[in-house]
Parts: C-alpha cells; structure tokens; sequence
C-alpha cells in the first residue's frame, strides 16, 4: 500500500469519526432542548396550578370581607354588590396573570424544541459535509500526480 493510500484511508476514516462526532452532537442538543422544553411546560402547569390557589385563597378573603360588609349594614345592597363585582374581578386578576406567565413558558419550551429539531438538522448537514469534503479528497488523491494535501503537508505528487 502506497503512502497516497494509506493518506486516502486515514482521511476518509477520520471524516467518518468526525461525521459522526458532529451527529451525536446534534442528537445530544436535541435531547438537552427537549429537557429543557419539558423543565419549562412543567413550569408552565406550575404557574396554572399556583395561579388556581392564589385564587381560591383570593375567593376565601373576599367570602370573610362580604360576611363583615353584611354584618355592618346590611342594608346597603348597592355597595355589596360593587365589592362583590371587586372581589370576582381580582380572582379573574390572579387567574389570568397566571395564565399569562403559563403561557410564557410555554412559548419558551416550543422554542426550546425547535432549537433542539434545528441543532439535530444542522448536525445532519455538518456531518454530510464532512463526508462530502473526505470524499473529494480521496477523488483528487486517486489522480496520478495529484498531491493529497493535508493543511499546509501534501503527500505523492
């Protein structure tokens, strides 16, 4: 086997160490934007289910204020129902702030899994180019009175 060849071998074998390399490395990003998709929609439940509380312990409040109202004057219709129109609106307040920081998650996690779909798809080119580049190497190699070149080496010729 000529040195040529043996040049030939060595580059294509390591265009498939490097291609493959840079396909693991997109497979890993997608898997660590997906646990991040998935850190971040278990934050958005979070917010929902915290938001649901807060309302309820809003609700609790509002049914003690209502019950003090009544017990002072009850006469006064007018003004127990303008708190009670209060109280509903500030419940619907905590419902929807947290919604809105639900949703903000999610929007951060399909985010996240696109990048991880882009990262797995840039992977796949990188790699195919590698091998691509490898490739020509071995063509222009097997030409009689072509120097393989390696940076600034060049090997036969």
């Amino acid at each position: 086997m000529t040195g040529i060849e043996v040049a030939v071998i060595a580059s294509v074998l390591g265009a498939g160490v490097t291609a493959i390399g840079q396909l693991q490395a997109g497979v890993n990003a997608q898997k660590a934007e997906n646990f991040n998709a998935q850190v971040a929609f278990n934050n958005a439940n979070a917010a929902r289910l915290a938001a649901v509380e807060d309302g309820k312990r809003q609700s609790r409040l509002s049914a003690k204020r209502q019950g003090a109202n009544r017990a002072q004057d009850p006469d006064k219709l007018d003004l127990l129902e303008d708190n009670a129109l209060e109280e509903e609106l500030a419940f619907q307040s905590i419902i929807h702030a947290g919604e809105i920081q639900a949703t903000g998650f999610t929007n951060n996690a399909q985010l996240d899994i696109a990048k991880g779909k882009a990262a797995k798809s840039a992977s796949r080119f990188a790699a195919a180019g590698t091998l691509l580049g490898a490739a020509s190497k071995g063509f222009s190699a097997s030409k009689p009175g072509t120097p393989l070149t390696f940076g600034a080496e060049s090997v036969g010729g």
